[in-house]
């Protein structure tokens, strides 16, 4: 299944839209303007119903993401501290990405190795533009764009630190 991430040109809080590949809108994002540390709401686009929240843990050396899925915390992304590459952890999902963090092209793999999804960065658009595929259908779409943006999340935060 692929999906199209598109971030709003004029936005402040930072919302996205979501699209498949007829250009339907399936889910949208609104962030939180006012709050400290990056928030993010996925919400379903034909319903209007929360399906994930991302929140920023602020305080930390390096940035942290905390992804809730069906009101429970599902996963915390971290950035390690490497030197020469950009590398996350996904906790409690056993998921491990890889990738070239600064194109914004990378893959998400399960615990057994199996690819999740791959995401690549769109160039030569007015805003931020995700292409999404999500190889394992078994898994809820909206848990992997959740992760997703709480990846683009520390990845804005360890760029603007």
């Amino acid at each position: 299944m692929k999906l199209y991430m598109k971030q709003k040109v004029f936005s402040l809080r930072g919302d996205f839209d979501i699209y498949d590949e007829n250009q339907v809108p399936v889910y949208s994002v609104q962030g939180k303007l006012m709050s400290f540390g990056r928030q993010l709401r996925l919400y379903d686009s034909a319903t209007g119903e929360e399906l994930a929240h991302i929140k920023q843990q602020v305080m930390t050396l390096l940035p942290k993401m905390h992804v809730f899925y069906q009101n429970e915390r599902i996963a915390t992304i971290s950035k390690k501290l490497t030197f020469f590459k950009q590398q996350y952890d996904i906790d409690t999902l056993g998921w491990s990405v890889e990738g070239d963090f600064f194109a914004h092209d990378y893959t998400v793999f399960d615990a057994q190795g199996r690819t999740v999804a791959d995401i690549n960065k769109k160039y030569l658009s007015w805003s931020d533009s995700f292409e999404v595929n999500i190889v394992q259908d078994e898994i809820d779409p909206a848990m992997v764009i959740a992760i997703v943006l709480a990846i683009d999340c520390a990845m804005d935060a360890s760029q603007n630190s």
